[in-house]
């Protein structure tokens, strides 16, 4: 009778185990970048492959978390060219637009964003790697039964409203093909390709935010960023790669 009630209690933290088990994301990735390149770049856009192989280069392939994530946004405005850019989109524009206003106006193709602040056509290893983030909110992204669930705890001293913004991006080198325009008979790739970027909050320094959001879809992967204003400067980015 012992014996069965070992077997019995035995069996029953297996099983309990096993539940606790099958809610744990499997080989998840969960980072804090110190360094976040956003590449503004175009397939209809001659002068952009260069900058292409720089992020790809700078960009982590192996499933590793890095210090520095990189993230390519398919502007729209070259396609009058003759080539309508596969991942091109309105907003990945606007994006660019709002940070060339914290720069005077400078928008160009391509455009490399170190950090929300430093900006080039063409920057070096070294550049990008000395640019750091420091006094960081702690941001967390934690998976749930019906999507993701993202919390800011605490965030540096800002005069302005924080941004929150939500960037979906597929992880890796993918490879297009360009039949028309510039590039015509040429092969684009580009790392990290993002999906949408969207806001998804405002929120002052002393408060707690926190949003759900759907969940990713597959081979997708997610990345938080709070900004000093919307288009400022990245206080703190959180990856997440299921």
């Amino acid at each position: 009778m012992k014996l069965l009630k070992t077997f019995f209690l035995f069996f029953i933290s297996t099983v309990l185990a096993g539940f606790a088990y099958a809610d744990t994301p499997k080989n998840s990735i969960h980072s804090n970048p110190v360094t976040v390149l956003e590449l503004f770049t175009s397939q209809g856009c001659a002068s952009c492959p260069p900058a292409n192989k720089f992020v790809r280069d700078m960009t982590e392939t192996d499933g590793k978390s890095s210090d520095v994530l990189t993230l390519s946004y398919s502007v729209d405005y070259w396609d009058y060219l003759g080539w309508k850019d596969t991942f091109g989109k309105p907003e990945f524009s606007a994006r660019q637009r709002t940070y060339g206003k914290q720069f005077g106006g400078k928008v160009y193709t391509p455009q490399m964003v170190v950090n929300g602040k430093v900006h080039g056509p063409k920057l070096s290893e070294g550049k990008v790697k000395s640019q750091k983030l420091s006094g960081t909110p702690d941001i967390t992204i934690k998976p749930e039964k019906n999507g993701l669930n993202v919390q800011i705890l605490a965030t540096p001293a800002s005069k302005k409203s924080l941004s929150v913004m939500a960037v979906r991006y597929r992880p890796g080198i993918v490879s297009i093909p360009v039949k028309r325009g510039e590039n015509r008979g040429r092969t684009i790739n580009l790392a990290n390709v993002v999906q949408a970027c969207i806001e998804i909050g405002r929120m002052q320094t002393k408060a707690v935010f926190s949003k759900n959001l759907p969940s990713l879809t597959d081979g997708e992967a997610l990345v938080i960023f709070v900004q000093d204003g919307k288009g400022g400067p990245i206080l703190g980015a959180v990856n997440y790669v299921p």
